[in-house]
């Protein structure tokens, strides 16, 4: 490819990240002085998993950290084209759907960028969780939200009133496959059930 050539593509690549920026998840970030009611997007949930996984690679050393950082880099990706959705309270149906829409997205991006196979090999090789990186990141994502949560003192819990069990059913089940992230997790389920303020019975209406 020449220099021109790459730099058109380069351009697009920098688009790609804004339209990623412009997905909202459905995590509220904690309230501060700039920030009131914003949901958490893409790109920072992205950002924030790599940094967490370098981190903890370093405790980890059997855990590659360069696999384990683009894996949080390209995981969500594929919510370009397929949106994000709840994590907890998703019905068989809800997921089955949810897996089909992000395969075909899958398929999309391999379509608009067949010059980024190391891209398009980490989304692959995480879906099928084929190595311990790929595994370990995909549990560590879903302390993520936990984390946001605990800071915001329960914010996103209260506003879609989930309970408490559900919540640590999810967590317990989501990651229990990786041992290091597993027992991080067991730290932090007892910081939940030892606060039952974070969640309450009336609901926040938004």
């Amino acid at each position: 490819m020449n220099t021109e050539k790459l730099a058109n593509r380069l351009m697009d690549l920098q688009q790609m990240l804004l339209d990623f920026s412009d997905i909202d998840r459905q995590i509220y970030m904690p309230d501060n002085d700039h920030h009131t009611d914003r949901r958490e997007n893409n790109t920072e949930h992205s950002y924030n998993l790599a940094m967490a996984a370098w981190y903890l690679c370093q405790h980890f050393p059997s855990i590659n950290a360069d696999k384990a950082i683009r894996y949080a880099l390209a995981h969500d990706l594929v919510e370009l084209h397929a949106g994000d959705v709840q994590a907890i309270g998703r019905t068989k149906e809800q997921e089955t759907n949810k897996v089909a829409k992000e395969a075909q997205a899958a398929k999309q991006l391999q379509t608009e960028w067949p010059d980024f196979k190391s891209m398009h090999e980490s989304i692959e090789n995480y879906e099928e969780q084929s190595d311990p990186e790929a595994i370990f990141v995909k549990a560590l994502d879903k302390l993520m939200p936990m984390m946001l949560n605990l800071l915001s003192e329960g914010k996103t819990w209260k506003i879609y009133d989930f309970k408490t069990q559900p919540v640590l059913d999810n967590k317990d089940e989501k990651t229990k496959n990786s041992k290091e992230i597993y027992e991080i997790w067991q730290v932090f389920r007892k910081t939940i059930l030892a606060h039952p303020e974070l969640f309450n019975t009336q609901k926040l209406e938004k």
